[in-house]
This record gives structure tokens, sequence and C-alpha cells, in this order.
């Protein structure tokens, strides 16, 4: 890994965590600038690099550094928010992924799909914490698709095209400073992931 890369890595990790705390409750989820972030992350470093820019975001947030929306520390976990963090670790692996062809259309496609992915992560553990941790009586699917999708997939949608079309203006620019091998984005051929 080249020293420009682990420059971006930090760049994008930056910008992850300041949108984490650009946050405004509005129900048991808070209404964040997260899903901007991830996209972005996950079209400019692809799915590898992504992956150590989410863990690192995770193990700084589980021992204490605040850079979740609500803060850090272990306790998080049992926050309903939680599963939605692992959810952009997931959902990376479909949006840095190189398993469709090269068009516009392929390209927002797999940022879709990398946020249904993570959301639905996100749902499901947000579902077993408030029914089997928190006892909650309102713990069914209807409720958490209420509080927990309903109010942001239209903003993530936005959020999501923004990011890519940001990261479709910086692919010139980060392959003219040598930081990823273009001729490797390109190779849809095989369906192979970087």
């Amino acid at each position: 890994m080249k020293i420009k890369d682990l420059c971006l890595m930090t760049v994008c990790l930056s910008i992850l965590i300041v949108c984490s705390k650009i946050s405004f409750d509005i129900g048991i989820i808070s209404l964040t600038l997260q899903t901007f972030a991830v996209a972005l992350t996950g079209y400019l470093l692809k799915w590898k690099r992504s992956a150590i820019v989410f863990i690192t975001y995770i193990i700084m947030g589980l021992i204490g550094i605040p850079v979740f929306s609500g803060g850090g520390g272990f306790f998080y976990v049992l926050k309903p928010s939680f599963g939605f963090i692992l959810g952009f670790l997931v959902g990376t692996f479909i949006t840095g992924s190189n398993l469709f062809n090269n068009s516009k259309i392929a390209h927002f496609t797999k940022g879709v799909l990398g946020l249904l992915i993570a959301d639905l992560v996100g749902l499901i553990y947000m579902y077993f914490i408030l029914k089997f941790y928190m006892g909650s009586a309102n713990a069914s699917v209807i409720y958490v698709l209420e509080a927990g999708f309903l109010p942001f997939i239209l903003k993530d949608t936005i959020s999501v095209v923004i990011a890519g079309v940001i990261a479709l203006r910086l692919y010139p620019v980060l392959d003219s400073m040598g930081t990823y091998n273009k001729n490797l984005i390109n190779n849809s051929k095989n369906g192979q992931l970087l």
C-alpha cells in the first residue's frame, strides 16, 4: 500500500467521523450524514481499503474515542443504531466492488445496493436489540421499519447519488496521482473484486 493510499484512507476516515458528528435526534435513530461519507469511502477506496477504514472507525469508537454520533465506548454495541455501523462495513463490499460493468447506471446501482445491505443489517440488529436486550413492547418489524428505515431512505438515497457523482469526478484526479490502478477498476469482465 502506498503512502498516497494511506493518506486517502485517512481523509476518508476523517470525513466519516465529521459526518457522524453532524447529527440530529429525530427518534431512536439519529439523522446523520454518515451515509454520504460511507458511500464516498466505498466508491473512492474500493472494498479492501474501505473495509480497513470502517474497521478502524469501529475499533476507535468501541475503545472509547467519541467518533460515533452518540459518543463512543464498548456499551455502544447495545444501542439499536450500532447495527447500521456494522451494516456500513458489510455494504461497502458492494459499493466498492467491481461486480458490474463500468456504466454510470451500474456505478450508482452499486451504491444503492450497498445502502440497502447496510440498512438490512442495521434493521435486523435493531430488532434484536429492541426485542431481546431492551425488552421493548414496541419491537416489531413494522416499528423497526418505521423508526429505522422510512424516515431516512430518501435522504440516504440522495446522499449515495451525490457521493457517486463526486466519486466520478474524483476518479481521474486519483488516477493521475497514482492512488490506484485504473486498469484494475475498469477490469469488470471477470467480475473480480478489487
